[in-house]
């Protein structure tokens, strides 16, 4: 699917929390945007009801290629935070956008 453009309008006080919270989690404004869009607005497919909540062992994780397994399918991968992969724990699938799932390491 290919992305779409929209100008967005919002106030300088919203944008500055925006901001906040966004460089708080090492994202641009954009991707944070999209992200809470994303969580805010449901999809029922496959991924979204069989794979987000999954459990998946650091060493499932590619980082040559940047894919992860998940149940024996290969995914693109964002790593919440941006922070570097540790083959040694485990990470939680939280998001599926299309074929790219947003995970984070489990504590």
């Amino acid at each position: 699917m290919a992305d779409k453009m929209i100008a967005l309008r919002l106030d300088k006080d919203l944008y500055d929390r925006i901001a906040e919270d966004a460089a708080r989690e090492n994202r641009s404004v954009n991707n944070y945007i999209v992200t809470k869009l994303s969580e805010a607005v449901p999809t029922n497919n496959l991924e979204q009801r069989q794979i987000v909540g999954s459990i998946v062992r650091g060493d499932k994780i590619n980082m040559a290629n940047d894919l992860i397994e998940v149940k024996g399918i290969y995914y693109r991968y964002d790593l919440l935070a941006n922070d570097s992969v540790d083959t040694k724990v485990n990470y939680q699938v939280i998001k599926a956008n299309g074929n790219i799932l947003t995970i984070q390491k489990l504590k």
